[in-house]
């Protein structure tokens, strides 16, 4: 087991690294991002990461007025758990209009939100000047025609936005908004063969891209669980749902890598080891757990391998290592595995924080209870 000691040394170093991020506000990443800097507060006890959080939603919603194309990755749970901690106002009215502008969106036949209306197919990741990649990436060109698109992203930013609203204010007209995104979203990205999601849907084929993304897996899970939590783990509507969790829980354990992370294209054992899956799966695992959908027994040798790799990967400076760039969508696979490594970044850092946070309730919190009992026992 990872001493409590060490998480926490781990968790506020990686969360002062995230605050030198250029932020978007906002891109794919900033939820899990501030969410994770979040985590930290709470693991590590030291305000300043929660504080970072709320300056820069306060800064967001002074210029709410002029959205960018990317408003509706906005970090509405994040939003919302800053809100329960402070009694801002402010906060919360952001978040009853950011509600209002996703319910906007048109939706598809199958009734999933499109918000990404013209997706840009392959287009390389914004890499550092010193990148050995950087000059191949800057020559790089978008594949034309992408068009509406469905990611899995958008698993993690819409459900959960919705279910935690429908728990802070209990308008059940969230609740059943938070059910219509993740549901249809589900209905088109999960492949229940295969137990994992697809990287996104196209809307001019009909079909998804073919291509199980490792991280996309992450977001997709974490989204589902977050919705879980909030509509109620035990209602009917949730069955479905803990189902799709077990059935690819079982699935991603019996392809977790040797090293304890997994492939950057699931079922490719060709495709390199990328470290956010690491985070991302441990994470769902402890979470899955803490809501009594699995059993952490089963578990914990998945998850004591995924984190003994992970925090191995934490540079001194608290960047996670082996994490690749942004990763736009591709129906080649090809263009995942051969997506440059070594960004700092929040869909690496934020998950190295909620995980950390995870592994802690779940497994060291419970060890230091059964101590405790044991010496009063004794």
């Amino acid at each position: 087991m990872i001493p409590r000691e060490t998480l926490i040394e781990i968790a506020g170093l990686a969360a002062r690294r995230l605050h030198s991020h250029p932020w978007k506000v906002w891109f794919w990443g900033d939820s899990i991002g501030l969410e994770g800097l979040l985590d930290a507060t709470a693991l590590t006890g030291d305000p300043s990461h929660a504080a970072y959080v709320h300056g820069l939603l306060k800064g967001w919603i002074a210029r709410e007025g002029a959205r960018s194309q990317f408003d509706y990755t906005a970090p509405g749970v994040a939003l919302l758990r800053v809100y329960e901690s402070t009694g801002d106002q402010f906060l919360l009215d952001a978040a009853l209009r950011h509600a209002e502008y996703m319910a906007a969106f048109r939706r598809t036949t199958a009734g999933a939100y499109m918000r990404y209306e013209n997706a840009a197919i392959e287009l390389p990741p914004e890499l550092p000047g010193d990148h050995p990649a950087a000059a191949a990436a800057g020559q790089a060109k978008a594949v034309a025609g992408g068009g509406p698109c469905v990611f899995v992203d958008s698993v993690h930013f819409d459900g959960p936005f919705y279910a935690k609203l429908f728990d802070v204010t209990g308008n059940a007209g969230y609740r059943q908004l938070a059910l219509d995104n993740v549901l249809s979203q589900v209905e088109l990205l999960y492949d229940v063969e295969a137990g994992l999601f697809h990287h996104f849907w196209i809307e001019r084929t009909g079909r998804p891209n073919g291509v199980l993304w490792a991280r996309g897996n992450g977001w997709g899970l974490l989204g589902v669980l977050q919705t879980i939590e909030h509509i109620g783990v035990d209602s009917p509507e949730a069955r479905p749902l803990r189902d799709l969790i077990l059935r690819s829980l079982a699935r991603l354990a019996g392809l977790q890598h040797e090293s304890g992370a997994w492939h950057t294209v699931l079922t490719d054992p060709s495709s390199y080891v990328e470290a956010s899956t690491a985070a991302f799966f441990s994470d769902i695992i402890c979470r899955a757990s803490r809501l009594g959908i699995v059993d952490i027994t089963a578990y914990r040798p998945v998850v004591e391998k995924a984190m003994e790799y992970l925090l191995g990967m934490v540079r001194p400076d608290g960047a996670l290592d082996g994490v690749s760039y942004e990763t736009f969508p591709s129906t080649r696979v090809d263009h995942y595995k051969t997506m440059p490594r070594g960004s700092m970044s929040p869909w690496g850092q934020g998950p190295l924080l909620t995980a950390a946070w995870s592994y802690h309730e779940v497994l060291v919190q419970s060890s230091r209870k059964v101590s405790e009992e044991v010496r009063a026992i004794g």
